[in-house]
C-alpha cells in the first residue's frame, strides 16, 4: 500500500511540474496559446509511464485521474491555468475529457481490469497517441496547414492529419516493440492503429478526440493482437487508407477531387480495399483514373456545354459516393457473405458508373446533336436523357474497359472461389455496365429535374444558376445527375443479378 501511495504522490507532482513549466513557458517565451496548451497535453500523457511503473493497485491507480478531472474542470470554467485553456474559446472541453480517458483506460487495463488481465502497456500505447500524435498534429496544422477541411464545426488540415499519422505509427511500433518484441507483424500493426487513429482524430468533432482516440486505439490494439483475422482486414483497411489518401491527395491538387470528394474517395477505397483487397480497390481506381483523364480531355471544347450540368470540374463528395457507393456495398456484401456473386456485381456497378461518363464526355464532342429519348427528337448538347450515336458506342467502350479488365483481375485473384466461366464474366460485365448507362439516359429524360434558364436560353441540370433561381419544366426536383447516377447504377446491379 505504502508503494502505491509514493507512487500517486509523485505522479501528480510530476503533472503538477508540468503545468508550473507550461506557465512559464507561457509567462517568459513567445509562443501561442495552442503550443502551451499541446506543450501540457503531451507532457501528462507521459504519467502514464510513471504510473503504470510506480502504482499496483487499480485502486490508488485511478485517484490521480480522478483529482485531474475536478481541477480541469475548474481551470475551464474559471480560466485558472492560462497555459492549457484557449480564454474565452469554450468551445470544447477536451482538457477534461483527457483525464477522463485515463480513468476508463486504467478500469480497462490495469491488472484486474475490465479486459481482465495487466495490459498497462496497451492503455500507455492508447494515451500516447493521443499525446504525440493530436499534440504534433496541431501544432503543424497550425504552423504549415494549407489544406483545410471542415468536420462539422472544426477545421482540420491535411498537413495536421500527416503528422497525425506519422507520431502515431511511431508511438505505437515503439510501445509494441518494447513489450510484444519487435518484428514484420509489430510494423505492420502500429501501421494499421497509424490509420485508424488518423480517422478518428479527423472525424472526432468538439474535443471528443480526447475521449475516442486513446480508447479506441487501446481496444482497437488488443483486438488485432488477440484476433488474426480482425488484424488482416484492419491491415488491409490500413493499406486502402493510404493508397486511397495518396491518390485522391493528388487528385485533390490535380483539381479533379474537391476536399470532401478526396475524404470521400478515401473512405470508399479504405472499405473497398479491407473488404476484396486489391481486385476492388484496382477497379475502382481504373474507373477513377479513365474518368478523370476524359473529364479534362478537350476541356475547353466542352465549356459551353458543361455549363448545364447538374456540376462541372471538381467532383464533390456526393458526387464520389454516387458512382462508387454501390461498388462500396457489393464489396462489403462479399466480405461479409463470401459469395463471389457480388464479385462480379462490383464490377458491373464500375463499368456502368464508367459507361456513363465516357458517353458523358465524349458524346458531347459529336459533331451533330444528340436524339432526346423523351421526343425522339434533335435536342441541344447536354440536354438529359439525349442520346447519339458516339455517345452510345463510347459508353460500350467505357464498359469493355472495365469488364476485361475485372475478368483479368478475377482470374488472377479469385480463380479457385469462382464458378463461372471469364468469357461470361466479361460478356455479364459489359452488358451490366450498357445497361447501367442506358438506364441513366431514361431516368435523365423522365423523373430526372431539369431547368430552363434565361440566361443559358435552354435547358440545364442546375435549380440556379449565377445565383438566379432557373424554373423547373419537368422531372422531380428531388431527383438530381447524382440520384441518377446512384439509381442507374443500383437498377444495373439488381438486373443484371438474375443473370448470374
Amino acid at each position: 500500500m505504502l508503494h502505491d501511495i509514493k507512487g500517486v504522490v509523485i505522479s501528480i507532482i510530476f503533472v503538477v511540474l508540468i503545468l508550473i513549466l507550461s506557465e512559464l513557458i507561457r509567462k517568459l517565451g513567445k509562443f501561442s496559446t495552442e503550443f502551451t496548451r499541446k506543450f501540457v497535453h503531451i507532457g501528462v500523457s507521459h504519467w502514464w509511464l510513471i504510473a503504470m511503473f510506480l502504482i499496483n493497485d487499480l485502486v490508488y491507480a485511478i485517484i490521480p485521474p480522478i483529482l485531474f478531472i475536478i481541477l480541469n474542470y475548474y481551470s475551464y470554467k474559471k480560466d485558472l491555468i492560462k497555459s492549457m485553456e484557449r480564454g474565452q474559446d469554450k468551445s470544447d472541453l477536451g482538457t477534461v475529457y483527457f483525464p477522463v480517458s485515463l480513468l476508463v483506460l486504467i478500469l480497462l487495463t490495469w491488472n484486474g481490469g475490465l479486459l481482465g488481465a495487466d495490459l498497462k502497456h496497451l492503455g500507455a500505447l492508447g494515451i500516447l497517441v493521443m499525446g504525440y500524435g493530436d499534440g504534433f498534429a496541431a501544432l503543424i496544422g497550425e504552423k504549415f496547414g494549407r489544406l483545410k477541411f471542415k468536420i462539422f464545426s472544426t477545421v482540420k488540415s491535411i498537413e495536421g492529419s500527416i503528422a497525425m499519422f506519422v507520431f502515431s505509427f511511431a508511438v505505437s511500433t515503439v510501445i509494441l516493440g518494447i513489450f510484444a518484441g519487435f518484428d514484420f507483424n509489430t510494423i505492420r500493426i502500429g501501421f494499421a492503429l497509424a490509420i485508424v487513429a488518423t480517422l478518428i482524430e479527423a472525424y472526432t468533432p468538439y474535443g471528443l478526440d480526447n475521449l475516442t482516440v486513446p480508447i479506441l486505439i487501446t481496444l482497437v490494439a488488443y483486438y488485432l493482437l488477440e484476433n488474426d483475422s480482425l488484424f488482416f482486414t484492419a491491415y488491409l483497411a490500413a493499406m486502402g487508407f493510404a493508397l486511397s489518401f495518396l491518390i485522391a491527395y493528388g487528385a485533390y491538387l490535380k483539381q479533379s477531387l474537391t476536399t470532401g470528394g478526396a475524404a470521400g474517395a478515401t473512405i470508399i477505397g479504405t472499405i473497398i480495399y479491407a473488404t476484396t483487397g486489391f481486385y476492388g480497390f484496382s477497379t475502382m481506381i481504373l474507373f477513377f483514373l479513365t474518368s478523370s483523364a476524359l473529364s479534362h480531355f478537350k476541356r475547353s471544347k466542352k465549356a459551353a456545354v458543361a455549363l448545364r450540368f447538374h456540376k462541372t470540374g471538381r467532383r464533390d463528395i456526393l458526387q464520389v459516393f454516387a458512382n462508387g457507393g454501390i461498388g462500396m456495398i457489393h464489396s462489403v456484401l462479399f466480405y461479409l457473405t463470401n459469395n463471389p456473386v457480388f464479385l462480379v456485381l462490383l464490377g458491373i456497378s464500375f463499368a456502368a458508373a464508367s459507361a456513363d461518363t465516357w458517353a458523358t464526355e465524349l458524346g458531347i464532342l459529336n459533331k451533330k446533336n444528340p436524339i432526346s429519348l423523351r421526343t425522339f427528337r434533335p435536342v441541344a448538347k447536354g440536354t438529359s436523357g439525349a442520346v447519339s450515336f458516339f455517345g452510345t458506342f463510347s459508353s460500350l467502350v467505357g464498359s469493355v474497359v472495365i469488364a476485361l479488365f475485372v475478368s483479368l483481375m478475377l482470374a488472377l485473384t479469385y480463380n479457385e472461389q469462382l464458378g463461372f466461366n471469364y468469357l461470361n464474366i466479361f460478356l455479364l460485365v459489359s452488358l451490366g455496365g450498357f445497361i447501367g448507362s442506358t438506364i441513366d439516359s431514361i431516368l435523365g429524360a423522365t423523373v430526372q429535374g431539369i431547368y430552363y434558364s434565361d440566361e443559358l436560353k435552354g435547358e440545364t441540370e442546375k435549380s440556379e444558376y449565377n445565383g438566379k433561381p432557373t424554373k423547373l419544366i419537368r422531372g422531380f426536383k428531388f431527383v438530381d445527375n447524382d440520384l441518377v447516377n446512384f439509381l442507374s447504377i443500383a437498377l444495373a446491379s439488381i438486373v443484371l443479378f438474375g443473370l448470374i
